[in-house]
């Protein structure tokens, strides 16, 4: 992806950013990573960052909320997997933690789900199987485990 024909001027960084910040949204840290990868000298960086900044293309608080909520709504991760991902896309500490603050944790969605990947069966294997699976969508061990016995409780 380096381009190493020529040096790229402060402009034609601002236009990238832009360009990239069309395609989707980014976090400050992330679009960072990305005019590096595409060769942008750092000082047009930090122009086009406060650029897209000042004119509100570019808002790390907006970001971090809307992500969050995507990956609750749509992926389906617990609170533990979210701030995983919100982390390591750069966002800071106030960010992931008021994007967080605006998840709730949903009990009857987690046993809508569990229900769904052990479909009735309660055997041993098909439990701890079903337990890795939500610990690593980011899940409680707690909730999980609690949601499971309550469930097998209910079959039996």
């Amino acid at each position: 992806m380096l381009d190493e024909k020529t040096p790229k001027t402060a402009q034609e960084t601002k236009e990238k950013a832009l360009r990239l910040l069309g395609a989707r949204s980014y976090g400050t840290e992330e679009l960072r990573r990305k005019l590096l990868l595409f060769g942008y000298p750092e000082d047009g960086i930090e122009e086009a960052l406060s650029f897209c900044t000042e004119y509100g293309f570019l808002d790390d608080s907006r970001y971090s909320r809307a992500l969050a909520a995507d990956l609750s709504n749509l992926k389906k991760y617990g609170k533990r997997r979210i701030r995983a991902e919100l982390y390591h896309r750069g966002l800071g500490d106030a960010d992931v933690e008021q994007a967080l603050a605006g998840i709730e944790d949903d009990d009857d969605e987690l046993r809508r789900l569990i229900e769904k990947k052990l479909g009735g069966n309660f055997d041993k294997k098909s439990i701890d199987k079903a337990i890795r699976y939500f610990l690593y969508r980011g899940y409680e061990f707690s909730d999980i485990k609690r949601i499971t016995e309550e469930l097998k409780a209910d079959e039996l």
